[in-house]
């Protein structure tokens, strides 16, 4: 293991917080006994936390069904992000490999021979650097893919803010359409209108001339011959 960074010293599953099914480590080191003490401060009812002791740090997820517990040991400095991985990667590899009968009737350390391979596999994966870089480029990705969402989010807002406008723009033409429709029917009635107006008035000075002449020159217009 690389060395120059801080790393996952220990892992173990367990049973109950006394039946070890499978353990790891590849440095020399009582590392079993520190950490079943620490296990029995340890609450079953969280399902997962960290207990800091010295320049090392207990990480644990109890699978409250099973009762199992998934526990590392790590360097302080290594914080809690890449141990949390590391530990769901154990847990969902143990459960689909093991059913609960397994677990259940399972002797100490009855996985041992199974199971620390591939302990030893996600350890040595989870200790690498690769897996900054990995999380590094995941996060990226993420902040790439919510910044389109983003932008894809405003698009589709800025096109109902377009189809509003357009529908808008659609009501106040057929408006203007019937204002348009409104004005020349009024202009017509106004100018029929009129026009009766002139008719009538023609007619009356003409009635008006005829009765004129009439009073003056009789009904035959004789006197006016």
């Amino acid at each position: 293991m690389d060395r120059e960074r801080s790393q996952i010293i220990y892992a173990l599953v367990i049973r109950n917080q006394k039946v070890v099914l499978a353990e790891y480590t590849a440095l020399a080191g009582n590392f079993q006994q520190a950490t079943m003490q620490i296990l029995q401060k340890l609450e079953s009812s969280i399902e997962w936390k960290s207990y800091i002791y010295g320049d090392y740090a207990f990480h644990y997820i109890v699978d409250q069904t099973s009762n199992l517990w998934f526990v590392c040991m790590a360097e302080r400095a290594l914080m809690r992000r890449v141990p949390f991985a590391f530990l769901q990667a154990v847990q969902e590899t143990f459960m689909q490999k093991y059913t609960k009968e397994q677990v259940e009737s399972a002797i100490a350390y009855g996985m041992q021979s199974d199971f620390r391979d591939e302990l030893q596999h996600l350890l040595e994966r989870y200790n690498s650097p690769d897996v900054d870089r990995v999380a590094a480029m995941m996060t990226k990705v993420q902040h790439i893919n919510d910044h389109l969402m983003e932008s894809i989010d405003k698009i589709m807002e800025r096109q109902e803010k377009i189809e509003l406008l357009v529908s808008r723009s659609q009501v106040l033409s057929e408006s203007a359409s019937s204002f348009r429709r409104d004005a020349e029917q009024l202009r017509r009635l106004v100018w029929w209108g009129n026009v009766k107006k002139v008719l009538i008035m023609g007619l009356i000075v003409v009635l008006v001339i005829l009765v004129i002449a009439m009073l003056s020159c009789g009904i035959t217009f004789s006197k006016c011959r």
